[in-house]
């Protein structure tokens, strides 16, 4: 009798995964490499920055771009109030609604109303995005008796 001898060839699985693990190794390097290459080393940094002199100060601001629009939510207590810019009298809008303002270094006066009640006139930043809440106070009712004569006295 022929006695046959099966081998289990563990060779490929060892070849797949040594080429599994060049291929990692691979790829970090390269990754490591793009690091490198995307900051620059030491002695440009210092090259790249300006003279101390001609660096703007810490203190000053942007500039402004009236063409950007600012948005502000304008909300009041009782809604339905009209906004109104003061300085042409356009109204705005009513509330609650968000209003656009072009950005500026100036603030802009508004001023809510609504019938029967006082009007408010507020400052609002044009800077950047933002809110307003404004609660309105009803007109005071007046006693006019000053002003009227009584009953009393009408008679006589």
């Amino acid at each position: 009798m022929l006695e046959t001898t099966v081998k289990v060839r563990r060779k490929s699985r060892i070849v797949i995964s040594g080429v599994l693990a060049l291929v990692a190794a691979a790829g970090l390097t390269s990754a490591c490499k793009r690091k490198r290459a995307s900051s620059p080393p030491p002695a440009l940094v210092a090259k790249a920055q300006p003279p101390l002199d001609t660096q703007r100060p810490t203190d000053a601001r942007p500039a402004l771009d009236p063409t950007f629009l600012i948005l502000v939510w304008m909300e009041t207590t009782p809604p339905g109030a009209a906004v109104r810019r003061l300085s042409d009298g356009h109204v705005m809008g009513f509330t609650p609604d968000t209003i656009e303002f072009g950005q500026s270094a100036e603030p802009v006066q508004v001023r809510f109303e609504l019938a029967g009640y006082l009007p408010v006139t507020r400052e609002v930043a044009v800077v950047s995005d933002g809110e307003l809440k404004v609660v309105l106070e009803p007109i005071p009712k007046g006693r006019h008796s000053a002003t009227k004569k009584s009953k009393a006295s009408r008679g006589r």
